[in-house]
């Protein structure tokens, strides 16, 4: 965990597993994670850099129970990586977190959902740099 120290902002580190692939149905594929022991963060939105395989990517991570979706009371971690294409399950990735977004909220309309995400995409895009 030392080699962590290099970052100035809160780390989170998980391996990807297999979801239920509800974003992708949506337009905004996520990875969902397992964090590793030690690791953990507050519900809400936030943007992220995303470190995997040497590269550096923006990305958007809800940490919460998914109230739209009325997921039940576990709490997940899926990050949207932005501009990312790519099979990684069961892999590792580590999560810069650099800004918060937003609170957890539950959407009526699938719709309105939809719009939050592309206004969260647009805020992450502009408050990130690649």
């Amino acid at each position: 965990m030392n080699a962590l120290k290099q970052f100035n902002f809160p780390v989170v580190v998980g391996r990807v597993e297999k979801g239920k692939q509800l974003g992708r149905t949506l337009g905004f594929p996520t990875a969902n994670l397992n964090l590793v022991a030690g690791f953990s963060v507050e519900n809400g939105v936030y943007g992220v850099y995303i470190y995997h395989n040497s590269k550096k990517y923006i990305g958007i991570l809800n940490v919460g129970k998914r109230p739209t979706f009325n997921d039940g009371e576990h709490k997940s971690y899926e990050v949207h990586i932005l501009d990312f294409e790519g099979w990684i399950y069961d892999e590792y990735l580590t999560m810069e977190i650099m800004i918060y977004i937003r609170g957890e909220q539950k959407f009526d309309q699938l719709q309105d959902l939809i719009g939050q995400l592309q206004a969260d995409e647009d805020y992450a895009r502009k408050h990130l740099i690649k």
